[in-house]
């Protein structure tokens, strides 16, 4: 009687299952990557002689290593709820707590098929989607002179709003908005004694437009930030715009891409001090020292800047071989007096070379070689990167 009773129970628990699963579905994923890796940095300029360098485990070289769960419900008449979470993960053994928790992305919301996806959380600003074209990783990603290009995961906005377009023949649209985690209380005070309040505002628009071997893609970001500058008046909101385009002749694919920054550069992952502090072993004391030799490492209120970008890929022996060059210039050459850094700036150029071989639909084999030169606008502070890897996703 009990086992009756038991395998009745099995049978109703799968039969719920079942039709659970025909409404419901989830999905577990992810990538792991990571390689073994050698950098080499050096700033020789006047009196200062400093070199950093590091070479072993590396992770997340051409994709951030990630696992996540993402999911649907069917809702009827074409209606979906959605949910994503996305946490980092580091095959090299470290990462504390800037690496717990869903930090890559974590949003829910409904999608629909006539009317496009709204969702809620942490989520990519436009310029991740909409941005054209191959590109590099590293040192040679394009994010290393482009603000807000979402390339490199620096644009993720917290408590955001947003909203995507169904695909209208090859045109989608992107709408984000950010309110920022303040609650609008006092952060700091103008020269007059008066207090402001900034709630870190994040506006982020793009579109794009793909057909046959064509794509075109534009979007434009807007940060307000905290704090003041050096003159003790409140920090303008810094902005961004990049428009970026791309057409596959087949043999090779060509991408191009043209943006300008105002008043800063947002989720930049191109500063001399992320680049160098966050990613060689002997970079904190690099980073210390430029300070020290009198090298600024932090842009001003009125910094402007324009900021080019060209790649290329093509088919070669089973694999893509990639080759880019990114480059910035800005007015960070204005004379000290004037809010710039004078003789201590710089125009950031890096080429790259990387070649990524499939082994399977999931699993692929990689190389790359970058230089840089005048990194994160500090002149003669010169970089070199090379490795190898292995990427799985799953």
């Amino acid at each position: 009687m009990k086992k009756t009773l038991l395998a009745a129970a099995l049978l109703a628990g799968f039969a719920t299952a079942g039709v659970a699963q025909a409404e419901t579905s989830v999905t577990l994923y992810g990538i792991l990557d990571t390689g073994y890796g050698y950098q080499n940095y050096k700033f020789d300029r006047g009196t200062a002689d400093i070199t950093a360098k590091s070479s072993g485990l590396r992770d997340g070289t051409f994709n951030g290593s990630r696992w996540g769960l993402k999911g649907a419900e069917d809702l009827g008449d074409g209606l979906r709820a959605i949910f994503q979470v996305e946490a980092h993960v580091n095959l090299g053994g470290s990462g504390g707590d800037a690496h717990s928790g869903f930090n890559r992305q974590s949003f829910v919301g409904l999608s629909s098929d006539n009317w496009g996806t709204f969702t809620m959380g942490r989520q990519y600003s436009a310029g991740t989607a909409v941005f054209q074209g191959p590109n590099g990783v590293n040192l040679g990603d394009a994010d290393k002179v482009f603000g807000a290009t979402g390339l490199g995961g620096g644009t993720r906005v917290d408590n955001s709003f947003k909203y995507v377009t169904p695909d209208l023949s090859g045109f989608q649209a992107i709408v984000l908005y950010g309110t920022g985690g303040d609650d609008g209380t006092t952060v700091g005070r103008n020269t007059d004694g008066s207090s402001f309040d900034d709630r870190g505002n994040r506006v982020s628009v793009g579109a794009s437009y793909t057909n046959g071997p064509i794509g075109v893609g534009a979007s434009y970001d807007r940060q307000s930030q905290y704090g003041v500058d050096t003159t003790g008046e409140s920090r303008s909101a810094a902005s961004s715009w990049v428009l970026s385009g791309s057409y596959d002749f087949e043999v090779v694919k060509l991408g191009l891409a043209y943006g300008q920054d105002r008043h800063g550069k947002i989720g930049w992952n191109g500063s001399a001090a992320g680049i160098v502090g966050g990613s060689v072993t002997e970079g904190t004391g690099m980073v210390n020292a430029l300070a020290t030799s009198g090298q600024p490492l932090t842009l001003n209120n009125n910094f402007k800047s324009n900021n080019y970008h060209v790649g290329l890929s093509a088919p070669v022996g089973g694999g893509t071989l990639y080759a880019g060059w990114n480059y910035s210039t800005s007015n960070l050459d204005d004379a000290v007096a004037d809010g710039g850094w004078g003789d201590a700036a710089g125009n950031i150029s890096t080429y790259q070379v990387n070649y990524f071989y499939p082994l399977s639909k999931r699993t692929g084999v990689y190389t790359y070689a970058s230089y840089g030169k005048n990194i994160g606008y500090v002149k003669d502070l010169k970089g070199t990167e090379a490795g190898v890897g292995i990427n799985h996703k799953f």
